[in-house]
């Protein structure tokens, strides 16, 4: 993870799962995590085919020059990234791994900037996990992005995570912990455990854009 805003996103995340394979989506406040929200999302899944925007950032909608409701995410990338992605997604939905993503995005008058993105699984009351809290971030802050249309973009790595696995970062997880204010995680028993989990993989204002689908019921 490079980018200050997905460490940031993730350390929150790991911190309210609480040893958990999610945290529910109910724990995830926006007020613990105002310096990220410009740039995070948080997606539904309805079938293996389709992952909708449910909230978006308002700097994530500027980068793009698009209001991001009801887009299914997979429909925003070419055929031969479209399965990479699909399949982690389902990772992330099914076996709540994480997955991080590098990608690259071009405009029609080919300039290219790079972006890293994050998928993290949030679960429902009822222990499914059919939610997707996400962040994508440029990594290269060149000045004409925002400005101008993103034509096309296409992945260069993507990696599925097991956050069992994954280095421990003391300090920022004691950051995270102040940032939640100390508010202990709700505790269902719901969840499933994953018991069998593979052992030992400028200026935009802070706040959300709610994506409202007259069909679905409830967030």
């Amino acid at each position: 993870m490079k980018h200050k805003t997905i460490n940031a996103l993730f350390d929150y995340w790991n911190t309210m799962r609480a040893g958990r394979p999610a945290p529910l989506r109910s724990e995830i406040q926006p007020g613990d995590i105002k310096r990220c929200l410009p740039h995070v999302f948080i997606l539904e899944r309805e079938d293996a085919q389709t992952y909708r925007f449910r909230l978006a950032g308002t700097g994530l909608c500027s980068i793009y020059g698009m209001e991001f409701r009801n887009h299914n995410l997979l429909s925003m990338w070419q055929e031969d990234c479209h399965e990479r992605l699909r399949h982690a997604l389902t990772d992330v939905t099914e076996n709540a791994n994480i997955s991080l993503v590098e990608y690259t995005a071009t405009t029609n008058d080919h300039r290219e900037a790079t972006f890293e993105m994050l998928l993290l699984p949030l679960a429902q009351e009822n222990g499914a996990i059919t939610r997707i809290l996400g962040a994508a971030v440029p990594v290269d802050e060149f000045p004409w992005i925002g400005d101008r249309l993103l034509a096309r973009q296409w992945i260069d790595r993507l990696q599925i995570l097991d956050p069992e696995r994954m280095p421990k970062r003391e300090r920022a997880a004691e950051a995270a912990r102040r940032i939640i204010r100390e508010r202990p995680p709700l505790i269902s028993a719901h969840i499933p455990s994953l018991a069998n989990r593979r052992a030992p993989l400028r200026s935009e204002r802070a706040y959300l854009r709610l994506v409202k689908q007259a069909h679905i019921t409830g967030e």
